[in-house]
């Protein structure tokens, strides 16, 4: 293992790295641009007020009832407390903290490696790849698991080791923080490969030892309310069709700035330069996750902190590290201290200041604003990008971006109705008996609602429209908020 005492300059760059992410966080409304975040925090709220564990959907409109557990279940509960205590603040908070232990537990496995300008290099770049999914959900609370869990099975290798106990509570917790930790399962096989590989001694020896951690890792995954179901959930998922219309499952667009193409070509330059050379093991893991990563747009975070560790050793080997200082124990507590003052100053000053939501592509709130309690109360055909935010309104939506729970054939004859589809439209809202729509201006079914006898636009503004159906004798509307038009 090619490491050494931590210097004040790595110390230093992974504090301001840390800090960093968590100001942009705490400032950022960038964070908010999902509409999971709104359903996952009215999850999180009915399992605190029913001290319970969701087992059947609540909250939809056309499945009300039926089976659904929600794999993150303990992140939206932490969510729902963040956001009890303090609003949005609080779950801007919440996810900044869980992004700087990350950035963190990164950045000190870098610096005690590496010198510190290739460590910042590195550090700028992994982090870089993670910022595209830097959201308020359940992805970014398990961050600093998937950190330290690759951070332990490298330390296993370089020290010719099985790896430590105490990843499996970091396992166990992350099986209920969120889904990808049957990822971090995965991982397990190639760095046993490469310990095995290593080992000149007694490689059967090692292959058992690394066996059983991978044995014992599986069995703490099975420690969630959900058992073998929560274990086979990740994998239900992905085999869903549907996927590929969502924007995190699509490829990542190239035509604008990307930090990953930075990061591949600074890679690629960088070690052809200086002649890094690569474990074949970790070369295969890292074209593996450049694969998945240009597939799904997701998949940049993996690439971000899993490839910022698998080339760190490599890197090191390559340079030739110069003498500095190290710092102490003491001095390395007061730095930490410091960070945790600074944070806690900025998280009472978020506080004090607090999130306001506002109108935005996934949350039409001047358009839910002015629909009346009566209508509200009447089924709903909604816009999928809406239905977390009618969800938290406490409003039943006719489907929302929980794709596990509605399946492919409901989520294709839904495409075809909110495409302007006659006969899935007849359907949908037969079946559902529809008295309104809540729909983006841009959606074919709002244009042809406009040309079918009875319906009426009462509301339209630069992200959705609301519309209302024949027979309906209640008041519709409330007084529109400034700014928007009440038709």
């Amino acid at each position: 293992m090619i490491e050494k005492a931590i210097s004040r300059e790595g110390i230093a760059i992974a504090t301001l790295a840390s800090l960093a992410v968590f100001a942009l966080a705490l400032l950022s409304a960038a964070i908010f641009n999902d509409s999971d975040t709104f359903w996952q925090i009215r999850a999180g709220q009915w399992m605190l007020a029913h001290h319970a564990v969701l087992y059947r959907d609540p909250f939809s409109l056309s499945f009300a009832g039926r089976p659904w557990a929600p794999q993150e279940w303990l992140s939206e509960i932490a969510m729902a407390g963040a956001f009890q205590a303090f609003g949005w603040s609080g779950v801007a908070i919440l996810t900044g903290l869980a992004m700087a232990a990350a950035v963190a537990l990164l950045g000190l496995y870098l610096a005690r490696r590496l010198d510190p300008v290739p460590c910042a290099t590195v550090l700028l770049l992994g982090v870089g790849c993670v910022m595209p999914q830097l959201l308020a959900r359940p992805h970014i609370l398990a961050l600093p698991l998937l950190t330290a869990w690759i951070i332990g099975l490298a330390d296993a290798v370089a020290a010719h080791r099985t790896p430590r106990w105490f990843l499996f509570p970091v396992m166990a917790l992350w099986a209920n923080l969120h889904g990808g930790f049957v990822f971090g399962i995965a991982l397990i096989l190639p760095f046993a490969l490469e310990a095995v590989l290593a080992d000149q001694n007694d490689r059967v020896r090692t292959a058992k030892n690394w066996a059983l951690f991978a044995l014992g890792a599986l069995a703490v995954t099975l420690l969630n309310p959900n058992g073998l179901n929560g274990l086979a959930f990740p994998f239900q998922l992905m085999h869903l069709k549907s996927l590929s219309g969502i924007g995190e499952w699509q490829s990542p667009d190239f035509h604008a700035f990307n930090p990953v193409e930075v990061a591949v070509f600074a890679a690629v330059f960088f070690f052809v330069w200086r002649g890094v050379r690569l474990p074949a093991v970790r070369l295969v893991l890292l074209l593996v996750l450049l694969h998945l990563c240009l597939e799904h747009a997701r998949y940049s975070m993996l690439l971000g902190i899993v490839g910022a560790v698998l080339v760190a050793d490599p890197l090191a080997a390559a340079l030739k590290r110069a003498e500095t200082a190290s710092i102490s124990r003491k001095h390395g507590t007061i730095a930490l201290s410091m960070l945790g003052i600074v944070m806690l100053a900025c998280s009472i000053a978020r506080i004090a200041y607090p999130i306001r939501r506002t109108d935005g592509p996934m949350s039409p709130i001047s358009a839910l604003g002015v629909v009346s309690p009566a209508l509200a109360s009447e089924a709903v055909f909604n816009n999928y990008s809406f239905g977390g935010l009618l969800i938290f309104d406490g409003i039943k939506p006719l489907v929302d971006s929980r794709a596990d729970l509605y399946g492919d054939s409901y989520l294709a004859a839904y495409s075809r109705a909110i495409g302007g589809d006659r006969a899935a439209v007849d359907e949908f809202f037969r079946k559902y008996h529809v008295v309104w729509t809540i729909l983006a201006p841009g959606d074919p079914l709002a244009a042809a609602l406009d040309r079918r006898p009875g319906w009426r636009r009462i509301f339209s503004d630069g992200f959705a429209v609301v519309q209302v159906g024949p027979g309906f004798a209640s008041p519709v509307t409330r007084p529109a908020p400034p700014g928007a038009r009440n038709e």
